[in-house]
């Protein structure tokens, strides 16, 4: 019961922390979409002299009479984004290049995989009974496979974000009026924060997955085995009784055999008794 009890608790924090995955995967990515506080300040980076932050899919203007304005970008022309930011054209441009330098591929990848992978860990987790033990076993390959690409995935996404944001500075020298870039530290906190968190669940759920297989090898849990070793203990008791039924049955064949000779002698007796008379008579 305690055993058991401690792997409720475990799923619990596994479901917490799954939790702080979604939700500082779900952060960091809308980051300057809106004006809500906290959100403007997620950005890759900024272009300080111009006052423009933008991130994943969002770019945000200082506005002197409007204080901000925060605006997607997806699906938005470069026109459109400058009459609403009200910023040159040209600064728009440049901003939207810089933003193609960093691709949301990653981070979209890493949060199919976790959530993919808790789907079949939660399939491993409630199969029980004899019929299912194989498939038990394909499920837990199965979501150690997906949670360790979900790891590998979200490592990826904060390591290339560092370097992206290092190619900008690079590309764009400081010298230029208006463009320098300035790196924005708030998702690069939060991009290491959905690895750290995603490692962690992972690191739980595998912890909870090798405790089911010690459990089942040590008899714990139901196996397929076990229905092996009774459906061949009847038939070794069915080995051990057919010696018993083989001398049986030539012990019954020794003795017809017997009868059958002796009947065979009688006869033969009953034969030569009449000649031996006829024999005598005739002497």
């Amino acid at each position: 019961m305690a055993k058991w009890l401690e792997k409720i608790r475990a799923v619990h924090l596994a479901h917490l922390l799954l939790t702080l995955v979604a939700f500082t995967s779900v952060f960091s990515v809308v980051g300057c979409i809106s004006e809500a506080p906290g959100i403007h300040q997620v950005f890759i980076a900024e272009l300080h002299d111009s006052n423009v932050q933008f991130g994943y899919v969002g770019i945000c203007s200082t506005i002197p009479d409007h204080d901000r304005v925060c605006v997607p970008a997806p699906g938005t022309t470069a026109a459109d984004l400058a009459k609403k930011l009200s910023l040159p054209l040209g600064v728009i441009k440049h901003v939207l290049a810089l933003q193609s330098f960093v691709s949301l591929a990653l981070p979209a990848i890493s949060g199919i995989l976790i959530w993919g992978g808790h789907v079949a860990f939660l399939i491993a987790l409630f199969s029980t009974g004899e019929k299912s033990e194989k498939s038990r076993r394909r499920w837990i390959a199965t979501t150690r496979i997906i949670l360790w690409s979900a790891v590998v995935a979200a490592f990826a996404a904060a390591y290339l974000l560092n370097f992206s944001v290092s190619a900008m500075k690079e590309v764009v020298p400081k010298s230029s009026a208006g463009l320098a870039v300035t790196r924005g530290m708030s998702l690069q906190v939060l991009q290491w924060m959905v690895f750290s968190f995603t490692a962690l669940y992972v690191g739980m759920v595998l912890h909870i997955l090798h405790k089911i297989v010690k459990e089942t090898r040590e008899g714990i849990l139901p196996t397929s085995t076990d229905a092996e070793i009774q459906t061949e203990a009847p038939s070794a008791a069915t080995q051990t009784e057919s010696p018993a039924e083989t001398q049986t049955s030539s012990g019954t064949q020794s003795e017809s055999l017997a009868t059958l000779v002796a009947d065979v002698l009688k006869t033969l007796a009953k034969i030569s008794t009449p000649k031996k008379s006829a024999q005598d008579s005739e002497a």
